[in-house]
């Protein structure tokens, strides 16, 4: 059973991110392990009280992608599980594969000046470490 860390959070109901996961589910007995960052904390952790309505909100999107992600990949017959993680992404998959092995990551983003984890080059930052191949899907789009 081929297993794969997808990281993704805005862009969990995307058309490219569907089809990549569907592709390999396809091919392959898989297992799909979801991490999304949990990122509406990060964003507001400075002032807590003050933004607890909007994190709650952005937390619960999150949730409601990821619902939507699981029920996908498991429509199309493959294993899927899937958390939210840690804010900052590098950390989340850090502390994912201490607990867990896989042999292949898959991130995806949102398009060039919209993605903050493609300014800060996460990807590759992933790749340094993980050690197992890496893929990178560009959302252009739900």
């Amino acid at each position: 059973m081929r297993r794969y860390l997808v990281i993704a959070n805005q862009t969990l109901a995307s058309h490219q991110l569907r089809q990549e996961l569907l592709l390999r589910a396809e091919a392959d007995e898989s297992l799909f392990h979801f991490l999304v960052p949990d990122t509406a904390r990060d964003s507001y952790s400075a002032d807590w009280a003050a933004h607890e309505g909007a994190i709650e909100a952005g937390t619960e999107g999150a949730k409601a992608r990821l619902k939507f992600a699981l029920a996908t990949v498991r429509s199309a017959g493959a294993c899927a599980l899937g958390a939210l993680g840690d804010p900052d992404p590098l950390q989340a998959v850090e502390l994912q594969m201490q607990c867990s092995a896989y042999d292949e990551i898959i991130v995806s983003m949102l398009p060039d000046g919209s993605s903050r984890w493609l300014e800060a080059d996460l990807p590759s930052r992933i790749s340094r470490f993980a050690q197992i191949p890496v893929t990178t899907i560009i959302a252009k789009g739900s």
